[in-house]
């Protein structure tokens, strides 16, 4: 079955993780829509309508469906648009270590990134957190090894949110110990494509 290319509607706020979601589409260079979410709307009930947790990103595509979910969001749209490159032909090994990256940024990177901080805000030990994130950013830098890109060094979906997930821990210097890694953050945040998804909604 052919996927449907529908133009997405995309509910946004800066800052949060529905800016990979528009990395991803400006990397795809289709046409979107933006909606940039109010704090009134967050508290309302057609936001709690659209997303059950009220969060963003959800995005609305033409024929009526909502989807939550960055990741989820993310691969959709490297599915439904295979001329951007963003994403292997079905079936293929760089598919499959594609969904795998793509994964594991939000469950061995994002997830124990939120538990590190939750430990240090509570004042407890960190060190469980801190071994299981800096295990993990060593994982990706041997995935990475010398290419430039994580799969068959072409950049692909995984690298968007890879590199969203280290993004917060360059800039607070987790990872001065590894330089490749750091290297290959700023080569992601160095693509326009980002440089634009971080104006949308941007204060002036």
């Amino acid at each position: 079955m052919d996927i449907v290319q529908a133009m997405p509607r995309l509910h946004h706020r800066p800052g949060s993780r529905s800016t990979r979601v528009l990395w991803l589409l400006e990397e795809i260079g289709a046409p979107y829509d933006v909606t940039i979410v109010s704090d009134e709307f967050r508290r309302s009930p057609e936001h709690f309508a659209k997303h059950p947790l009220g969060r963003v990103p959800f995005m609305e595509l033409d024929d009526g469906t909502v989807m939550f979910e960055s990741l989820a969001c993310c691969l959709y749209l490297a599915d439904a648009h295979p001329e951007a490159g963003l994403i292997g032909p079905s079936g293929s090994s760089e598919r499959a270590l594609t969904y795998q990256w793509s994964v594991f940024a939000m469950t061995e990177l994002e997830a124990p990134m939120i538990a590190l901080r939750t430990a240090r805000e509570a004042e407890v030990d960190i060190a469980p957190a801190l071994e299981r994130v800096n295990t993990a950013f060593q994982a990706v830098a041997d995935g990475l090894g010398d290419n430039e890109w994580l799969v068959g060094d072409s950049f692909t979906v995984a690298d968007v949110v890879i590199v969203s997930n280290l993004g917060l821990a360059s800039s607070r210097g987790m990872l001065d110990g590894l330089p490749a890694l750091g290297a290959y953050v700023e080569r992601g945040r160095g693509r326009p494509a980002f440089e634009r998804a971080q104006g949308i909604g941007a204060p002036a």
